[in-house]
């Protein structure tokens, strides 16, 4: 409570010195200053100066363009008409939808319509049994009032009509009161039946007109489907022409994490795609018509290596050198599985050519041919020869350089220690001959004769052993 007290003293003496303060500015005699509002009784002669307004040259533009023309890409003809073609089928689809409710409808208007039939007539039925009935009790009251014999009535035809009828029994009000029920629930059904007759010819026109409308739109929207995969199939003869003429300008020496395709797996690369526009065929390896092993068995064996025949088989044959998706070279076998998990299940192989294409043989019916392969879909693959350090850095092309020239200077030292050493005939021919300036000559020379015989000579022989 003291707390509370002090706080409104507080804030009464805070007022109390804010009031004293304004009275003093008050009879001080500071007032608003005299150009903020004019003098009373003053006359208004000129509208005030507001400065210049910027005057409108046109539209608003920016960086790009202007807002009422928005700078567009020009769209080809299969891209505008596969706008055309999204643009119906979601109208299609909209419009489907739209029918599926209308047919609902009617279905549930057709079912509404043969129960109210049924109901009506079984109130037909109960009003025939009720007349009927009544018609009998009739009689019956009338032929015991006038103690006339039975079937009294049906012999005197339209003259009963006459004779004075008596006084209603019970058991007759009661068949009357039937009668009366029965026709008023007959007209309540027979109103619900023709309620339900009307309600099922609206909901057949509203979806005949719908339906009538969507086959329209659908054979609209199939000619556009037709149309744009005529112009998909041109796309894809194109494409398919270019990936034929891949091999003009094809060059198999790409690189891959610093290395490069073998020389035979190159080779072996370029067969394959002289075989382009040969026909599929299963079990053949050529020379003519190829399956798929086939064809990488007869590009290898152009390269002097021999692969297994079956697909699985060459990949079980080179399984030593599997290779990653993302480092492959051309000459390198992807296989295609129907477990991935499992290489039993290899059903394709083709041959890596680089920038995520392949060659094979793909299926009957087709050719041999370049195309398209998604690293995804690859689920094996194998290198059959090592591949090479790519030849792309400058340092070991200038290591090599001097290296030949160290091998040259000692070369007349080391030609002529193993010319006295291998054969003592040599030094015996120069000695006689003449005098020992042409010896050096002739010395160097020998051992540069023998030294290019001698590498070419060994280079190929390791070449073709181990690979074969």
């Amino acid at each position: 409570m003291s707390k509370r007290r002090s706080g409104q003293a507080r804030r009464q003496s805070q007022v109390a010195v804010g009031s004293a303060v304004l009275s003093a500015l008050i009879a001080g005699g500071i007032a608003v200053p005299a150009a903020a509002d004019p003098p009373v009784g003053s006359k208004i002669t000129a509208i005030p100066d507001a400065g210049l307004r910027p005057q409108a040259d046109g539209l608003p533009t920016l960086p790009f363009g202007s807002l009422s023309q928005p700078r567009t890409q020009p769209l080809t003809a299969q891209a505008a008409l596969l706008a055309q073609y999204s643009a119906a089928e979601l109208e299609l689809s909209v419009l489907g939808a739209r029918r599926s409710d209308l047919y609902q409808a009617y279905t549930n208007t057709v079912v509404a319509k043969a129960m109210a039939d049924y109901a009506w007539r079984a109130k037909a039925d109960t009003l025939r049994t009720a007349k009927e009935a009544a018609e009998a009790a009739a009689v019956a009251e009338y032929q015991a009032a006038v103690k006339a014999p039975p079937h009294l009535g049906e012999s005197l035809g339209e003259l009963g009509r006459l004779i004075p009828r008596t006084a209603a029994t019970p058991e007759t009000e009661a068949v009357l009161h039937d009668l009366a029920t029965a026709q008023q629930e007959e007209r309540q059904a027979y109103t619900v039946l023709t309620t339900a007759i009307t309600a099922e010819q609206q909901a057949s026109t509203a979806y005949s007109a719908v339906e009538k409308e969507f086959k329209r739109k659908e054979t609209a929207f199939l000619e556009l489907k037709r149309r744009l995969a005529e112009l998909q199939s041109e796309a894809d003869r194109l494409r398919e022409i270019q990936e034929q003429n891949l091999g003009s300008a094809y060059s198999p020496g790409k690189s891959n994490a610093g290395l490069v395709a073998a020389a035979r797996a190159q080779q072996a690369v370029m067969f394959a795609l002289s075989q382009r526009g040969k026909p599929y065929r299963w079990g053949d390896e050529g020379p003519n018509t190829y399956d798929c092993s086939g064809l990488m068995l007869a590009s290898y064996k152009s390269a002097g290596i021999t692969l297994n025949r079956v697909a699985k088989d060459q990949y079980y044959g080179t399984r030593a050198k599997t290779v990653s998706k993302y480092a492959l070279l051309p000459g390198d076998l992807v296989f295609f599985a129907t477990d991935p998990n499992d290489w039993r299940t290899i059903h394709h192989v083709g041959m890596y050519l680089g920038d995520g294409k392949m060659v094979h043989a793909p299926r009957t019916g087709d050719v041999v041919r370049p195309a398209t392969v998604s690293l995804s879909s690859i689920d094996f693959a194998t290198r059959v020869v090592d591949a090479l350090p790519a030849p792309n850095l400058p340092s070991p092309t200038q290591t090599a350089r001097p290296s030949p020239t160290r091998t040259t200077s000692p070369s007349p030292t080391v030609g002529a220690s193993p010319s006295s050493s291998s054969s003592p005939s040599a030094p015996a021919s120069p000695s006689p001959s003449s005098s020992p300036s042409p010896e050096p000559d002739e010395s160097p020379e020998a051992p540069a004769a023998e030294s290019p015989k001698a590498s070419p000579s060994p280079s190929p022989t390791p070449a073709v052993t181990p690979a074969g």
